[in-house]
């Protein structure tokens, strides 16, 4: 048999805790005239048949018909089945300032297509600060309804969460703003500053108002050899030049710090420059290789490619390649807000 509450509250809650569900252990029976205490900094949701009925904010509400409009609903409705109590589930939720901990377990890809090579592959840590807005949103978004929810289960549903709109977010942003390895080496405050704006939306979504964040964020130590196997436009010999820089950063002879991480923005830019130097001799001396490509070489394709490269294979535009994908006639797979074409779909597609 359901127990009887006379009084609905949370007394104490533990220190990371971030949902906790009233009456604990499963369902219960509120009696009419209980107070419900809401204390500040929690919101309390009334949920019934898993749709949500009333919300209150702090302060001490007395549950009878004549104050909470959807208990005289729920007598109309015959759901008290003429007893002087009513069924429901309270959930209170937390809308304190949380501060998170966060860092990458897999390199983050972001995209700078027109400025080489192509893609970086960016790591960093660091806090951001969230906060509840919308209680009921939070719950159904986060499937918070449960006895209790604590930080470190938020944190394993919003972790993954927040990898993927960094890298859509960070990409957008590096192409709007021409962004290269060395200046996404240098990850400012200002910058931090501007992704809370553009990741504010994405929180939205979750029923959350992102308030602060500050990730510190630089290359990954290999980062030209991780984009390259991604199929980015790179070569072996310039993969061996990263490495070089890399060497030279960790070494503690070797002239200077370049950077806590990975490459320093001179050694990026010095890098960048060798690259261009090294593509120009081949881009006049071999000027038939792309079109040897286009009548039917798969030998001189990647195995992976961007619709950069695969313009570039076939001599048209960029954004002839993206019609195509679009129209489904080059069949192209994609990840993030980029697309990414493998070698036999290329041949399927030059195959007619």
């Amino acid at each position: 048999m359901a127990k009887v509450f006379d009084r609905v509250a949370i007394d104490s809650w533990l220190r990371d805790e971030v949902v906790r569900k009233f009456p604990p252990g499963g369902l219960g029976d509120i009696k009419l005239g209980s107070p419900c205490i809401v204390n500040p900094g929690e919101t309390a949701v009334f949920v019934r048949s898993g749709e949500a009925m009333g919300t209150f904010e702090p302060g001490t509400h007395v549950l009878t018909t004549a104050n909470v409009p959807f208990l005289m609903d729920w007598v109309e409705k015959g759901l008290f089945g003429g007893k002087n109590v009513f069924t429901a589930d309270v959930y209170y939720v937390k809308t304190t300032d949380l501060t998170m901990k966060w860092g990458t377990t897999q390199p983050i890809i972001i995209e700078h297509l027109n400025r080489s090579p192509g893609a970086s592959a960016i790591v960093g840590n660091g806090t951001y600060v969230v906060r509840v807005k919308e209680p009921w949103r939070f719950l159904n978004a986060m499937d918070a309804f449960r006895e209790s929810v604590r930080q470190p289960q938020m944190k394993e549903r919003l972790d993954p969460k927040l990898a993927i709109m960094m890298q859509d977010k960070m990409s957008e942003l590096a192409i709007a703003k021409n962004l290269g390895p060395a200046q996404l080496q240098s990850f400012s405050q200002d910058l931090n500053e501007l992704l809370i704006g553009l990741l504010q939306a994405e929180f939205d979504a979750l029923g959350m108002v992102l308030v602060d964040f500050n990730i510190r964020m630089g290359l990954h130590p290999k980062s030209l050899e991780v984009v390259t196997n991604m199929g980015y436009g790179t070569s072996y010999v310039q993969k061996q030049q990263a490495d070089a820089f890399v060497d030279a950063a960790n070494n503690p002879s070797g002239g200077g710090n370049m950077g806590e991480i990975g490459f320093g923005a001179m050694g990026m830019a010095a890098m960048q420059n060798m690259q261009q130097q090294q593509q120009q001799p081949q881009q006049t001396q071999q000027p038939q290789a792309a079109p040897a490509a286009a009548s039917g070489d798969s030998a001189a394709m990647p195995d992976v490619m961007t619709p950069q490269q695969a313009a570039e294979i076939l001599q048209v535009s960029y954004e002839d390649v993206i019609a195509a994908i679009e129209a489904g006639d080059l069949k192209a797979r994609k990840i993030g807000n980029a697309y990414r074409i493998s070698k036999a779909n290329m041949e399927t597609f030059l195959a007619g």
